[in-house]
């Protein structure tokens, strides 16, 4: 569906060549950047849901508890499931 509408802006409305170079790589550039923002704001959204089950105050919990270095592997695996 974002090809076609991509295809549409850049060969029909812009008057782009589909033939050309600089053609294809608009409709590249454009597709992709569409297709990475779509997917930055699903995973934004995915772990903004994840986060709101985790806020600080479990978080210092649930490492307080534990031994140093048990708790750098249990801090780094709970970085790896919320980055943000």
């Amino acid at each position: 569906m974002w090809q076609q509408v991509v295809n549409y802006l850049v060969y029909n409305l812009i008057g782009l060549s589909p033939e050309s170079h600089f053609g294809s790589t608009i409709n590249y550039f454009l597709y992709d950047t569409v297709k990475i923002l779509f997917m930055l704001a699903l995973i934004i959204f995915v772990i903004a849901i994840i986060r709101s089950f985790f806020p600080p105050e479990k978080t210092k919990n649930i490492l307080g508890h534990r031994r140093e270095f048990i708790g750098n592997i249990v801090a780094a695996l709970m970085g790896i499931v919320t980055p943000f």
